[in-house]
């Protein structure tokens, strides 16, 4: 791994949230102003083909990328307000892969995008 990758990889483990490519290069703007955005687009896609970040939504309509552990079925909920991802069971109740809808049509996957207010914005925002 290049000292690039590795100064971006730092910078993803440190993130506090969801991110996207832009909001990560700007984080590294002072700490590393040498590293392009283009190669840490480059290196955000081979983090998500080796599964350790993973799209989690959009914002501004640019792709939001988040850490995230778990495996199997799930998809998350992101916090509109800190960025905070939390995953979470498929609220469709599992998987529809392979299910037969409408006029003959197979679902092979299916995305679900789910945005809100953690608990400790809510609490803020009530205050």
């Amino acid at each position: 791994m290049s000292d690039q990758r590795a100064t971006i990889a730092e910078a993803v483990v440190a993130a506090a949230g969801a991110f996207t490519a832009e909001e990560l290069h700007r984080s590294l703007a002072v700490s590393a102003p040498g590293i392009g955005l283009a190669t840490v687009y480059r290196a955000l896609g081979a983090m998500q083909e080796a599964g350790s970040v993973t799209q989690v939504g959009q914002r501004d309509g640019s792709t939001l990328l988040a850490r995230c552990g778990r495996d199997g079925h799930h998809h998350h909920l992101v916090c509109t307000s800190c960025g905070r991802v939390i995953a979470i069971d498929c609220p469709l109740g599992g998987s529809l892969a392979g299910r037969e809808v409408g006029d003959g049509h197979v679902i092979t996957r299916h995305e679900i995008t789910l945005y809100g207010l953690c608990a400790d914005c809510r609490a803020h925002e009530e205050d």
